[in-house]
């Protein structure tokens, strides 16, 4: 739903439907413990150019491994399992609205709905023999341990989607959007991995494809992440952020 609105954005434009909006003054939330703060990107005239963008502020914690009995769905036993995930925090910004000059307005159709939050998560092994992908899950067992650790009550990929809520009054440390993101049946042998993170901004850049045809690019955080160890003992302070994590279009 959230891609095809995407695809939709031209055409929204072209009907006036929707408001260029930048970002106010409002300073970032300042972040927790163990937390890091995803940079802000600094708006380009590209994204002043895009009508109602947005992005929110986000702050995730390293990467984490849990050991955990796991259910196989298949055989109804359980096994010892090892979870990666990664927890975040999503805060809605202060936008301002600013509305290009000469827009033609759509008098006929409804305002369009309010943004969703849909996030979305792969983790690609990017050893140099290999390129698999793996999308996050949801693992209740594992949530329910993770929360447990964490003292926290962080939403699975699921259960985390909604409405974008409202930004915070200057000033105001707001809890924001409380997620995690989580992955099972990892290779233990590898030792980097790549994590795209998309659904945290709906800007866009429209590029022509390989084959001549447009392609849609979405604004994604990308963090990457080097595993210091082998398959035996696993240990989660093996794995470390390998630079910091950034926005990208991909």
């Amino acid at each position: 739903m959230v891609r095809l609105s995407y695809r939709l954005a031209p055409a929204l434009m072209t009907l006036g439907i929707l408001g260029a909006v930048v970002p106010s003054s409002v300073e970032a939330q300042s972040p927790r413990r163990n937390e890091i703060q995803v940079i802000p990107p600094v708006p380009t005239e590209e994204d002043l150019s895009q009508h109602s963008v947005w992005t929110l502020d986000v702050y995730m914690k390293p990467m984490r491994m849990i050991p955990i009995e796991l259910t196989d769905p298949a055989t109804g036993t359980k096994k010892l399992e090892y979870v990666r995930y990664i927890t975040y925090r999503a805060v809605p910004k202060k936008v301002e609205h600013r509305v290009a000059e000469n827009a033609p307005e759509n008098q006929f159709d409804e305002p369009v709905s309010p943004p969703l939050f849909i996030p979305e998560f792969t983790l690609v092994i990017t050893d140099n023999d290999r390129h698999e992908e793996h999308q996050d899950q949801v693992i209740p067992e594992a949530l329910v341990a993770i929360n447990k650790r964490e003292k926290a009550n962080y939403k699975s990929s699921v259960s985390v989607v909604g409405p974008l809520p409202e930004a915070a009054e200057d000033g105001v440390q707001s809890p924001g959007i409380m997620g995690v993101a989580m992955w099972r049946g990892i290779d233990p042998e590898a030792d980097r991995y790549t994590v795209y993170m998309t659904g945290f901004s709906n800007g866009y850049r429209k590029i022509e494809g390989p084959d001549g045809k447009p392609a849609i690019l979405t604004k994604t955080i990308i963090s990457k992440y080097i595993r210091r160890g082998d398959r035996f003992l696993q240990k989660e302070a093996e794995i470390e952020l390998d630079g910091d994590p950034k926005w990208i279009y991909r």
